[in-house]
């Protein structure tokens, strides 16, 4: 039987480049972290989509009305003629604090509102390449407050911005209930958004920010006869770990989890992305690619667009390097992880 797919979004495949616009005044960031450079070398790696994620909320100050800073407007200016030079879209990723203690204010809608008045009437007559993405990952707001600011903020842009594509994702960090939840835009130019870190005891083993140090050796799927025993005196979430492993774990349950993309896309007749998915550098290289040759298969497949996290990062697609220092293009590159992601690895 034919596999069933996704409406198609304008683009396929990409990655996320971190760590330029996140977690810094607008003081604090280098303009040349990424160049065009970079960009076009994303390009060779057959990249036709970059997400770029921007902590506005560190960027803007509410004492001057959210006004995004010149210095940060610039960098945008280049990177949105960069991408129409390359016919590489450019998605503007409204991050946010995703930290384990963090959370979605319900008032967030008062720096999401001058903020994307200030983007939607900057960019509207500029390159079709540009993408608005509302807000990355809301989390701990109530699915129905969140719901409400999102209405509100895809009739806003519409308003000021008929032509560029608009991401939508829900609430419960993008997951697929709350996506399942979000209003029926009716909208030619709308992509409903979801995140891919499963099974998270497989990609994120032996992170310790997720206190899973211990929790090494995890098969990708499922096999109880190569599972590592439990750790002695095992935490709690060590235990759920494994728990919740021999199903979670599963082919059948990332097969499961995608098709209901397929079939939300065809109810609302609108594309679906996967704005991140990634696998952590703390895994072992052999399994780490099979995982991404998996899922990157299966979300091909279906025609589901995807950007990986990240670039450079601990989820990158360089080998690692020593702490501080760049990876060199193309010399550090995965070439083994590029091509089970569907990129280019033959470049030179």
């Amino acid at each position: 039987m034919e596999q069933r797919k996704t409406i198609p979004a304008p683009f396929e495949k990409g990655v996320n480049f971190t760590n330029w616009l996140e977690f810094r005044t607008a003081e604090q960031i280098h303009p040349d972290f990424f160049t065009f450079q970079d960009f076009e070398n994303a390009r060779k790696l057959g990249c036709d989509v970059i997400r770029l994620p921007i902590h506005f909320e560190k960027i803007c100050q509410e004492a001057d009305g959210f006004r995004i800073p010149q210095k940060v407007l610039d960098i945008l200016d280049h990177v949105a003629a960069w991408c129409a030079e390359l016919k590489m879209y450019i998605i503007f990723d409204f991050h946010n604090d995703c930290s384990a203690d963090s959370a979605t204010h319900d008032d967030v809608d008062k720096i999401l509102v001058p903020v994307w008045t200030q983007l939607a009437s900057r960019y509207k007559d500029r390159s079709q390449y540009i993408v608005y993405e509302i807000m990355n990952e809301p989390h701990v707001i109530s699915i129905e407050r969140w719901n409400e600011i999102l209405g509100r903020l895809f009739r806003l842009i519409r308003s000021i911005d008929e032509k560029h594509w608009i991401i939508v994702g829900g609430a419960d960090w993008n997951s697929t209930a709350a996506m399942k939840t979000l209003p029926d835009f009716q909208d030619d130019r709308v992509i409903y958004n979801f995140h891919y870190y499963d099974p998270h005891t497989f990609t994120h083993q032996g992170a310790p920010w997720c206190h899973m140090e211990r929790v090494l050796g995890i098969p990708f799927p499922y096999d109880a006869e190569k599972m590592p025993p439990l750790p002695e005196n095992p935490t709690e979430v060590e235990k759920r770990c494994f728990d919740n492993y021999p199903v979670n774990g599963q082919l059948s349950a990332v097969m499961d989890c995608f098709d209901q993309y397929v079939e939300f896309s065809r109810e609302r007749n609108a594309p679906v992305f996967c704005g991140e998915f990634g696998c952590l550098m703390t895994v072992p290289n052999d399994l780490r690619i099979n995982w991404y040759r998996i899922v990157a298969r299966l979300l091909a497949e279906r025609g589901i667009a995807r950007t990986s996290w990240d670039y450079f990062g601990g989820f990158g697609v360089f080998h690692r390097v020593p702490r501080g220092v760049r990876p060199r293009f193309p010399q550090d590159l995965n070439r083994e992880l590029l091509s089970a992601m569907g990129l280019n690895a033959d470049v030179e």
